[in-house]
C-alpha cells in the first residue's frame, strides 16, 4: 500500500488575509479574506458575522503590530513579554511608551 504524502503547507497572515502557501515553492494555494473567515466562524460556531469580523479585524491589527515591532528591533530581539507589552500599550518601539 502506498501512502500519499501530505503537501508541506504554511499558513501566512498578510495584508489582512490568511494564505495557505505551498512550501518550498511559496505558491499561494488559497487566499481567505476576513469576510471569508467570518463566514466560516458564523456557520461553524453560530457566532454573528459582525462579531466574528470585528474580532478578526482586531486580530489582524495585533499581528501586524507584532510583526512591525519585531521588524524594527536591533540585532538583539526583545523577550516575548516585552513585545506583548509594547503591543498592549500601543507603543511604536519595544520598551518605549508613547
Amino acid at each position: 500500500m502506498v501512502e500519499s504524502q501530505k503537501p508541506d503547507i504554511s499558513v501566512v497572515l498578510k495584508d489582512g488575509k490568511l494564505l495557505l502557501v505551498k512550501c518550498p515553492s511559496e505558491e499561494v494555494i488559497y487566499e481567505f479574506t476576513i469576510d471569508d473567515l467570518a463566514d466560516i466562524i458564523e456557520s461553524r460556531y453560530a457566532t454573528p458575522w459582525n462579531r466574528s469580523k470585528d474580532t478578526l479585524e482586531k486580530l489582524v491589527i495585533i499581528i501586524n503590530d507584532l510583526v512591525d515591532l519585531y521588524s524594527n528591533v536591533s540585532d538583539n530581539p526583545p523577550a516575548k513579554e516585552d513585545l506583548m507589552e509594547a503591543v498592549k500599550l500601543r507603543t511604536t518601539q519595544v520598551g518605549k511608551k508613547t
